[in-house]
């Protein structure tokens, strides 16, 4: 996707080598890694038709709060010019780039479940979202998307199943009629799987990929976690593992921030949410030509949950 003379151009402006570069990831493949002065950092390009400079600073500007107020977040490097976010103009995809410092840790898989890290996931997650209640008082650049904007929500659907059009239209009723306060409502990470943070030696959680914040619910964050530790487990052991991590997630959650008491109930509509929005949203942009294994894989599971009289892809 991205051209190489647009991913050297940012290396350089970070003071990187090029020789060094290697593509990690990301969902469109836009996180490399780096060396510069022979240490390994991150590059993260963000098209600019996606997301601004103006909104990628009011983002720096949550992560710094977060980091101030305890949240362990990889530091962010300063280009040559002394930015935080270079803007490169050349096409086809004018860009943002921004570049932070690798967290040393190890990767989270179904490896690593037990009773400490599903607490300890989300004591993180509730001081989180704690932190961020403060940091609505804090001067923004941009302010956040809402929870129905940005991502898919203005999106042409038509290409999708109409039963899934539909499902989709009465989820986002039911959840435009949830309750919005102080305890139900704030900036979330929207992404905080086991994906997007380590465990490093002191056994803290490292977390990246702070790319995704909006205002939402924060059942629908916690029910995105429990969606990615769902996919390690059967079809047949769902239940009790969703029991058991709830559990053990909430019990650190609570620690940390206050929820409605109808906690549970809007976690488990949000996970039906969440399960309808990746569908929609990977069907919309996956390109399936050069999509990964696992990308496909979760495609044509959800499209079985979702749809289930389509046939799978093949």
């Amino acid at each position: 996707m991205w051209k190489k003379d647009i991913v050297e151009e940012a290396v350089k402006r970070f003071r990187g080598t090029v020789a060094s570069i290697s593509c990690i990831g990301g969902f469109y493949q836009n996180v490399f890694q780096y060396e510069r002065d022979g240490e390994e950092f991150i590059l993260k390009l963000i098209p600019s038709a996606n997301k601004d400079r103006n909104m990628l600073l009011s983002e720096m500007k949550w992560i710094q709060y977060l980091r101030k107020n305890g949240i362990q977040i990889p530091k962010n490097v300063l280009s040559k010019r002394g930015n935080t976010i270079e803007v490169i103009h050349t096409l086809p995809i004018p860009c943002c780039a921004i570049s932070f410092e690798k967290a040393e840790g190890e990767k989270i898989d179904d490896n690593h479940w037990n009773d400490y890290l599903f607490s300890r996931w989300g004591q993180e997650m509730g001081k989180m979202h704690a932190i961020s209640k403060k940091f609505h008082l804090e001067k923004v650049d941009t302010p956040f998307d809402d929870w129905d904007q940005g991502e898919i929500y203005h999106r042409d659907l038509s290409t999708a199943p109409k039963l899934v059009q539909d499902r989709w239209i009465e989820l986002r009723q039911k959840a435009s009629t949830f309750a919005r306060n102080k305890k139900t409502y704030g900036l979330i990470h929207n992404e905080f799987s086991n994906r997007n943070f380590l465990l490093n030696k002191s056994r803290e959680l490292i977390i990246f990929d702070m790319n995704h914040v909006k205002y939402h619910w924060y059942t629908y964050d916690i029910a995105i976690a429990l969606y990615h530790a769902l996919d390690y487990v059967s079809e047949y052991d769902q239940s009790s593992f969703k029991h058991e991590f709830l559990h053990k997630f909430m019990f650190g959650y609570l620690c940390e921030n206050e929820l409605e008491d109808d906690w549970e109930e809007q976690i488990n509509f949000f996970l039906k949410f969440y399960t309808n929005f990746r569908y929609l949203y990977l069907h919309i942009y996956l390109h399936k030509e050069s999509a990964s294994k696992a990308k496909l894989e979760e495609y044509n599971r959800l499209e079985s949950i979702v749809n289930p009289k389509n046939k799978l892809l093949r």
